[in-house]
C-alpha cells in the first residue's frame, strides 16, 4: 500500500449540504504517507469534525463496516445531523488523493 500512497496534489471538493445552507469546502491530500483533510465551513460542527479527524492511514479511511470507519466515527461525534454529507465527501477526497478513484461528481437529487 505504501507504494500507492505518494505525496499528491490537493483535491478540493465543494459540498452543498442542502437545507442547512452551510456550504463547505473539503481539501484532501497525502503527506508523509498519511491522508489529511481541511474543512472550511460556516458550520462550527463541520470545522470541529475536520480538526478532530486528524491524519488517517488508508486502512482507517476505507475501513468497513461504516460503523467502524474512523471518518464516520469522528463525524458521528462532532456533526449534529446523521445525513450530513461531509464524511462521505472526505472519504471521496481521500480516495482521489490516494489515486484510488477518479474525480467524478456525486449527487443526490429529489424528484
Amino acid at each position: 500500500m505504501d507504494s500507492v500512497m505518494l505525496d499528491t496534489q490537493r483535491v478540493v471538493l465543494k459540498v452543498d449540504p442542502g437545507v442547512c445552507r452551510f456550504k463547505a469546502t473539503v481539501e484532501t491530500w497525502i503527506e508523509d504517507g498519511m491522508l489529511h483533510c481541511h474543512i472550511t465551513s460556516g458550520c462550527k460542527h463541520a470545522q470541529e469534525f475536520g480538526e478532530a479527524l486528524g491524519p488517517c492511514d488508508m486502512m482507517e479511511a476505507l475501513h468497513m463496516p461504516f460503523s467502524e470507519n474512523k471518518v464516520y466515527s469522528v463525524g458521528g461525534r462532532k456533526l449534529k445531523h446523521a445525513t450530513c454529507p461531509l464524511p462521505m465527501a472526505v472519504l471521496k477526497g481521500f480516495e482521489v488523493s490516494a489515486g484510488l478513484a477518479l474525480k467524478r461528481a456525486v449527487s443526490v437529487t429529489f424528484e
